[in-house]
């Protein structure tokens, strides 16, 4: 991604004044998200259009309390003044990092209560500290605007008018994006960006360094199994079963666990949708069985009620089927921004043998 450059970065006096001419802030991972230091308290931050990678999606120039003079901004560069004081988040997983870095008192409203798992943040809706705005995908933005919040935190999608319509409001949209990241880390590095937001970047480059390491390490431990068990996930929603491809970020994951995906002759991003019948075939012999779910419990009969096709995978036949209540768990906000969790999860139940971490996220279902 090439960087906006500044049009001057002068003090009074006509002097450099200190600035620093776009020295890049190192990421290792993130595909989508450029961070450039222009001056002392001054970050530019760029991000790349995810669904057309020629193009840039959005830019900023945080700016903090005690700057230097930064002169003129390109016109397309929104300013940012960090850091955030009143926010209005709408992700669980984006509300759980605010919190996690310090800064969760500068949530001033959330959406989807129901699932926000932030015991600290719900607590505050209860107290009326921070407004429940509704649904994300219907919000009331009525409450919204009269949160008089220093920004909106809202994942953009492909042709929405969500930051449109909120820009017509005057709110400073932050477009969280870190979802289109394609690895674990990528993702997870977003963090460095939203630490900046509130003020916390030094915490969030240390707490990111910290996940790295533990992932890289988990990765090497499991790359030197010599057996791989299939590992199938989840199940049929609305006809559909949704299969993580190699290029997923499960897909990584099954791999770097030390798994084997039956789908991962699709090299692309992101799943792929397959009927039962193609699942079945491809995935009967699967050794182990992993179901993300929102409802009631989950039991073995009550999967075979569901679809007698289910019946037919090995996993089910030898009680290796594993259910995380995406609810009553952490496992969306971890998956998110805490892979290398997840990662050690996944390595307890594909190799017990070399980890022994109770699990925190997944269950056997009976």
């Amino acid at each position: 991604m090439s960087l906006s450059l500044l049009l001057s970065c002068r003090g009074g006096n006509g002097h450099n004044n200190g600035c620093l001419q776009g020295d890049s802030i190192e990421l290792k991972y993130s595909a989508n998200l450029r961070m450039d230091s222009i001056c002392r308290g001054v970050t530019l931050v760029t991000m790349r259009n995810p669904w057309d990678t020629t193009r840039t999606m959005a830019k900023y120039a945080l700016i903090e309390e005690d700057h230097d003079d930064y002169g003129t901004l390109a016109k397309d560069v929104m300013t940012v003044n960090v850091p955030l004081k009143r926010s209005v988040v709408y992700s669980g997983v984006h509300v759980s990092l605010i919190d996690e870095l310090g800064a969760g008192d500068a949530i001033t409203g959330i959406c989807d209560l129901p699932y926000i798992n932030c015991r600290r943040v719900r607590d505050r809706v209860e107290k009326g500290e921070v407004a429940d705005c509704g649904q994300s995908s219907s919000p009331n933005i009525e409450l919204i605007i009269s949160r008089k919040s220093d920004a909106l935190i809202l994942s953009p999608y492909e042709k929405s008018n969500d930051m449109e319509l909120f820009r017509k409001t005057g709110i400073c949209v932050i477009e969280a994006a870190d979802y289109m990241e394609k690895t674990p880390l990528a993702r997870a590095e977003w963090m460095r960006f939203y630490g900046r937001l509130f003020g916390k970047g030094a915490q969030a480059d240390a707490l990111f360094a910290q996940i790295e390491n533990n992932y890289l390490t988990l990765k090497n431990v499991a790359g030197k199994v010599t057996e791989r068990p299939m590992v199938l996930f989840d199940r049929l929603y609305s006809g559909v079963w949704n299969v993580p491809t190699a290029g997923s970020v499960t897909g990584i994951m099954i791999e770097d666990a030390g798994g084997k995906n039956p789908f991962d002759y699709k090299s692309d991003s992101g799943s792929a949708q397959l009927n039962a019948e193609e699942v079945i075939y491809l995935a009967k012999d699967a050794d182990i069985w992993l179901i993300r779910y929102n409802e009631s419990q989950l039991t073995l009969k009550g999967i075979a009620q569901d679809n007698s096709l289910y019946t037919k995978i090995k996993a089910y036949r030898e009680g290796k089927v594993y259910g995380a209540d995406t609810i009553a768990t952490t496992l969306f906000e971890d998956g998110s921004f805490h892979p290398d969790k997840i990662l050690r999860e996944m390595i307890r139940l594909f190799h017990p043998e070399i980890e022994t971490t109770p699990l925190q996220y997944y269950q056997q279902v009976k």
